[in-house]
């Protein structure tokens, strides 16, 4: 199981303390039996594994979805990539709330998220940290970003003996032109070696309306050398030849990603009822078909088993505390 994901709920709450008021003479072995086997069935019951209703939270009637995974080389039916598909699930397994997708870049979300707006994102890295400001329902195990490069300046990049790029190393090269995204988690190995890059180093931050691809069309634009980012963004830039994935050393893990809400009693309601409509195996197969299309042949084989066992997982209701 991966570690992010919370414990599942083995039940609701039911109350049997068997505090037995003080009897002349035993119940009949058939009325015991009896009520044990009702407990079993309870606590058996698929109604029971998820997630209680809390009647002090507000009630949702519509959730505003931010998204920056626009494409526009993609068809219209599918211009919000991601968000998309979340909203085109849910409005069939949550049907009671409207959902309305507006597009917002990654620091500006994040923004909204962290100030407790009535907001939703899909396809956060879930770290620690972001835990303190939103609550999170895992969607994706996806794998590391890597570093997206020009062709033309492969051979100038500091490597190891696997082919992994040493990223502190060409972090610290001010010949090389870095271009990423503000206000991003690459997740938390990333994340730490660029907070950990020099002060004079040749990066760039950017805060493009999408998710990565203007950032990635400077570097084929030669504006820039190298960014970070998935394989997902390279295909929605319009996968151009001049650029090429190198994966980068001390990062090779798969990295968790999900829904987010605000820290808020909305925000806990909101996600409670998204992890719910997830929580049932069409919803774990609309989720890794959503993934699935965007990873080549080999990386979806070389991750196989940690997809499955994620997806297996995914197909249940998970426990939200607040």
């Amino acid at each position: 199981m991966p570690p992010a994901m919370k414990n599942r709920a083995a039940g609701s709450r039911i109350a049997t303390p068997f505090m037995l008021a003080a009897v002349k003479s035993p119940a009949p072995i058939r009325a015991q039996l009896f009520a044990l086997l009702s407990l079993a069935a309870a606590l058996a019951s698929p109604a029971t594994r998820a997630q209680p209703a809390d009647p002090a939270l507000p009630a949702v009637t519509k959730i505003t979805w931010l998204a920056s995974d626009h494409a526009p080389q993609l068809a219209a039916s599918d211009a919000s990539g991601v968000t998309s598909r979340i909203t085109a699930y849910l409005a069939r397994y949550w049907p009671k709330v409207r959902h309305e997708v507006v597009l917002a870049n990654a620091k500006r979300s994040w923004q909204m998220i962290e100030n407790g707006d009535e907001v939703c994102r899909a396809n956060l890295v879930r770290t620690p940290e972001r835990e303190k400001s939103a609550y999170f329902t895992n969607t994706q195990l996806t794998p590391p970003p890597q570093l997206i490069v020009r062709r033309d300046r492969l051979a100038r990049l500091p490597r190891n003996a696997a082919g992994e790029v040493q990223l502190p190393r060409l972090l610290a090269d001010t010949r090389l032109r870095g271009a990423l995204i503000d206000g991003r988690s690459y997740g938390p190995a990333l994340d730490e070696m660029l907070a950990a890059r020099p002060a004079g180093s040749a990066v760039a931050m950017y805060a493009p309306r999408d998710f990565g691809a203007r950032v990635l069309q400077m570097v084929s634009l030669d504006r820039a050398d190298y960014s970070i980012d998935l394989d997902m963004a390279l295909i929605m830039s319009g996968n151009p030849k001049d650029l090429v994935s190198v994966p980068i050393q001390g990062a090779s893990e798969l990295v968790m990603a999900g829904i987010a809400c605000p820290r808020t009693p909305w925000g806990l309601a909101a996600i409670r009822g998204i992890d719910t409509a997830f929580g049932r195996p069409e919803g774990a197969a609309s989720l890794r078909a959503g993934l699935m299309r965007w990873l080549t042949p080999e990386t979806r084989a070389h991750y196989a088993a940690r997809f499955d066992a994620f997806y297996k997982e995914r197909s249940k209701p998970s426990r939200i505390d607040p």
